[in-house]
């Protein structure tokens, strides 16, 4: 269980969290955030939402990519009392397309020893919802807001014959999907919405059918999308 000894580094858990139904979490990732000194999160308004329902009650700190260097010299200077802490994001696995990366590197620069709580991943819940056979992947996270340059950036990933999996927000899904149409052409596609929530929805063909049928239900949340690359076949 997490380090208590005043003389030693503490403990850093990093914590994978729910993607979006708070009964998606694992026992073992409930024990450490009940059993740790402090809780370190993206948010502390959607953490809290996690905590009060399964009545853990335990400081938060919030650490961001917009973080000052107080914050993060606060961190350091709780983990080398030798404190335990749990590292958690808003939703899913921290540090895949969210800030911490240099955070954990330095703990563990300076001697604190860092577990990861695996669980819950909207990549790997939209790859097998998908309908798309996966035997390898390569994970693209967000592109550019840049319309140029994430046209660039994914006609460099389109000589790569893979599945690729990207994550989009609401107000650039459509366009990043319209993109990506005029660069992979027709292959593949499921785009996830709300997934493990109340109104979660695939949307599984080709990129002209998948946004005649999103039309304007775009809703609030980040888009996870999966494009299978490897031959241009359409969808099968």
């Amino acid at each position: 269980m997490p380090s208590t000894r005043m003389d030693d580094p503490g403990e850093l858990y990093i914590v994978s969290t729910p993607i979006g139904n708070l009964s998606d979490v694992t026992l073992r990732a409930l024990e450490v955030l009940r059993s740790v000194d402090c809780i370190l999160c993206e948010d502390t308004r959607v953490t809290i939402k996690l905590l009060n329902r399964y009545e853990i009650k335990k400081p938060l700190l919030s650490v961001h990519s917009k973080s000052s260097k107080s914050v993060f010299n606060k961190v350091e200077r709780i983990m080398l009392s030798g404190k335990s802490a749990a590292l958690v994001t808003d939703s899913g696995t921290p540090l895949i397309s969210d800030p911490g990366a240099v955070l954990v590197r330095n703990l563990i620069n300076l001697g604190v020893s860092v577990t990861p709580v695996p669980g819950p991943s909207s990549v790997h819940t939209a790859l097998v919802a998908s309908g798309i056979p996966i035997d390898k992947y390569t994970f693209a996270g967000f592109m550019s807001r840049k319309a140029a340059k994430r046209k660039r950036q994914l006609k460099e990933l389109s000589g790569t014959p893979v599945i690729f999996v990207f994550f989009e927000s609401p107000h650039r899904v459509v366009s990043f999907l319209q993109d990506a149409d005029g660069v992979f052409g027709d292959v593949p596609v499921c785009v996830a919405k709300e997934m493990t929530k109340k109104y979660e929805t695939y949307y599984r063909g080709s990129f002209s059918e998948i946004l005649s049928r999103m039309g304007e239900n775009l809703i609030k949340g980040e888009y996870t999308i999966v494009i299978d690359n490897r031959k241009k076949t359409g969808y099968k």
